[in-house]
């Protein structure tokens, strides 16, 4: 069952960049499977970046801009938008060209109760230096070194242009540090492609499908049902932002439960998640899977903490919706063939996916169970 959707998205479909057709050919892929099984079925349209690399490049440009001109409040006005838009508020995304792009919303007909959006995004990231086998292992301690070169920046030109002197050339080094991350990004956006995505996200798509489908005809009691399916997660998360400015109101207290990265490794549920800061996921949500890790310990599931790049939960989290994210993690606590052109079918672990699908029709007995009890 997974096998089949994973090889339509990843092998016949292929790379699905955000706001390409080939995440117009998976959503409406998955919009046919849905309705098929009798979902309701809505396709929601919007328009966001295809990419985050040249928003990010303006960023990595910005503080060597400000000490050219001599400008450091210019340099904490590039700063205090780049963390803004690293937790999803759109500034400086807002003047950028964007793509048309979309939602897939499934609805499950029957069922009442407490809300269960089950998430995956449809499309695939382009492979980047950053992301290869050699520097991977160190992408945490890579970003938190622009963190601190973007928030010091400023404080070391207002130095130099007080002081003068070396602190003036001091102010030179994060500058220069972030110009070198500018030319991956740069490599990045002119000579990569996009990767096939099975891991990510064919992987979730299709545990995604496969829950959908084993409730389609009668779901635990207690629940309320949706499918989420988004597009331009890779390029900062926009499809989850969309759905939430158009249709959040209607989810104030859903559990959003994220599906990224799950075919290869062991998996995970996210205690917490977030590049900076991090954000705790939400305790009931927590607890909930803790139970089903404890009372199904073959499944071998495991909490952790995901700090590397969003997911569609954090947009949920940091606007105070209940939400986590399951992740598989391999041994060094990194995602297989994240962003690299080996994210191929090849190097799926089908066990993997379908121990997400056991682990959420579990989580969505534990819900009928505590329904059950008045809790």
């Amino acid at each position: 069952m997974v096998k089949d959707h994973i090889d339509m998205l990843a092998k016949v479909i292929g790379p699905r960049g955000s706001a390409t057709q080939g995440e117009k050919k998976a959503a409406d892929y998955v919009a046919a499977k849905l309705s098929e099984w009798g979902y309701e079925v809505q396709v929601q349209p919007f328009r966001a970046l295809t990419t985050f690399g040249w928003l990010y490049i303006v960023f990595y440009l910005w503080p060597l801009v400000a000490w050219l001109l001599g400008w450091w409040w210019f340099g904490a006005l590039g700063a205090v938008l780049f963390f803004l838009e690293l937790n999803t508020v759109a500034t400086l995304s807002r003047l950028l060209p964007t793509g048309q792009s979309q939602n897939i919303i499934a609805k499950h007909r029957e069922g009442s109760g407490q809300q269960v959006v089950l998430v995956a995004h449809l499309d695939s990231s382009k492979a980047g230096l950053n992301f290869s086998p050699q520097m991977v292992p160190h992408f945490r301690t890579s970003f938190l070194a622009m963190v601190a070169a973007m928030a010091s920046a400023p404080v070391l030109l207002a130095l130099g242009l007080a002081l003068g002197g070396f602190w003036h050339f001091a102010a030179l080094i994060p500058c220069l540090y972030l110009l070198t991350i500018c030319g991956t990004l740069l490599h990045r956006e002119l000579w990569n492609n996009y990767t096939r995505g099975a891991n990510d996200n064919a992987s979730g798509v299709a545990a995604v499908l496969a829950v959908a489908e084993k409730v389609k005809a009668k779901l635990p009691e207690g629940v309320a049902l949706t499918i989420l399916l988004t597009g331009c997660e890779e390029s900062g998360t926009y499809g989850m932002v969309r759905f939430l400015e158009q249709q959040g109101g209607e989810y104030r207290q859903a559990w959003f439960v994220n599906l990224d990265n799950i075919g290869a490794g062991t998996l995970h549920y996210m205690s917490g998640e977030g590049m900076f800061p991090t954000f705790r996921s939400t305790p009931e949500i927590l607890m909930a899977c803790q139970a089903v890790a404890k009372a199904r310990p073959d499944l071998d599931v495991r909490q952790g903490v995901y700090n590397l790049l969003s997911t569609d939960a954090l947009p949920a989290l940091q606007r105070g919706y209940k939400a986590i994210s399951l992740l598989a993690l391999d041994e060094n606590g990194l995602l297989p063939n994240w962003h690299w052109p080996t994210d191929t079918v090849d190097n799926i672990d089908e066990k993997t996916v379908t121990t997400a699908v056991e682990f959420c029709l579990e989580l969505l007995e534990q819900i009928y169970r505590r329904h059950h009890r008045g809790e």
